[in-house]
């Protein structure tokens, strides 16, 4: 059968870097990148990308999804590369576009490297950023919208986060973000998450899908670009670290827009690298998926959460697989043959720690 869409897990550490590819009839496939990962990411999506065949290394969208160091430090690299230039559009809400544009911009923009790289400086060419929005913000409004993108000879893409409230959010707390997020580019590491990972048993997943756990509240997160691609019949949910009830009420939101109870997909990239404040029961009843995606090592935030891949075991549609673009101590738990036979659901992990993880859905249209 043939191949519809490719997504590509590449290793990022704690963060996100993801190539997704949609196959076309002819020439080169739709390609959009999807985020950074830190700092130390830079070299490996360097090497994937050089494995491109010259004449067909355009990327038509890089998406940003927001300031968090652990999705925007690789990009800042690759903004200064020679694949910059060969993009068609830049997905990514800055200064520009927040709600007061005009003070947030004055304060900050001209020493915010990737924005500076994004408007043009000296260090490069202006960059085409949010063309597809007429330059302005990513926005889908209320809660439960949602913003259809066209996309000439490919997917149908739409945006399922952040909303105007997140936007808003994110506006009153922009300076506090991007500190942190320049601490991670610089590879500083809060003392209060620099803990021991304490594995606990998994036993009974209800148990443990049960333990209650408080809603992702972080603004930069909140203001996360999420997508759904859709593609000669294959659907994914791409979450970047939005959160929960926002992914749910959108895709409620295209649902019914489409006549349907809920958004049946292939893949569900889960949001926040499987943290438990953002993989909610209503965000996987909205959206229930064959394969489920996850991004990180665990190495500082202890990801995935025990809680998330619970809840996911139990509310995904029979046989779901487990896509980990690591194998550590942590993931590994999951591929014990007795949960697989008691809760009818794999794991997949990579051949190399060099590789990540890549998932290929068939075309059915």
């Amino acid at each position: 059968m043939d191949t519809a869409m490719r997504i590509e897990v590449l290793p990022a550490r704690l963060g996100d870097c993801l190539l997704v590819e949609c196959v076309r009839g002819s020439g080169p496939p739709w390609r959009m990148l999807v985020d950074g990962g830190p700092p130390g990411t830079w070299p490996r999506l360097e090497k994937r990308l050089s494995r491109l065949e010259p004449d067909e290394r355009h990327i038509d969208v890089t998406v940003v999804t927001h300031i968090d160091g652990d999705h925007i430090g690789g990009m800042l690299p690759f903004l200064r590369s020679e694949y910059a230039e060969d993009v068609g559009d830049y997905w990514f809400n800055g200064p520009p576009h927040l709600p007061s544009r005009d003070r947030v911009q004055g304060s900050v923009a001209e020493g915010l490297s990737l924005v500076a790289a994004l408007l043009g400086d000296s260090a490069g060419p202006v960059l085409p950023w949010n063309r597809a929005f007429g330059g302005g913000p990513v926005d889908t409004g209320d809660e439960s919208g949602f913003i259809e993108v066209p996309v000439p000879d490919g997917p149908r893409v739409t945006v399922l986060s952040p909303t105007h409230e997140r936007l808003e959010v994110l506006d009153r707390e922009w300076t506090e973000a991007i500190d942190q997020a320049r601490r991670v580019w610089q590879g500083a590491v809060r003392p209060d998450i620099a803990r021991p990972d304490i594995l606990e048993p998994l036993g009974d997943l209800a148990a443990v899908a049960a333990r209650k756990t408080a809603d992702d509240t972080t603004a930069p997160n909140g203001s996360s670009i999420a997508l759904l691609v859709e593609h000669r019949g294959a659907r994914a949910v791409l979450g970047a670290d939005a959160f929960g009830p926002v992914l749910g009420a959108a895709l409620l939101g295209v649902a019914a827009h489409r006549g349907l109870p809920a958004l049946e997909v292939d893949a569900l990239k889960l949001p926040h690298h499987a943290s438990r404040r953002n993989v909610t029961e209503s965000l996987l009843e909205a959206a229930p998926a064959r394969h489920y995606l996850v991004s990180t090592n665990g190495d500082t935030y202890h990801h995935p959460d025990d809680e998330a891949l619970a809840r996911v075991i139990l509310t995904a549609p029979e046989g779901p697989t487990l896509w980990f673009n690591y194998r550590t101590q942590r993931t590994a738990r999951w591929a014990d043959p007795g949960l697989y036979e008691r809760y009818g659901y794999c794991a997949s992990f990579p051949d190399s720690p060099e590789t990540g993880t890549v998932l290929e859905l068939p075309a059915t249209a």
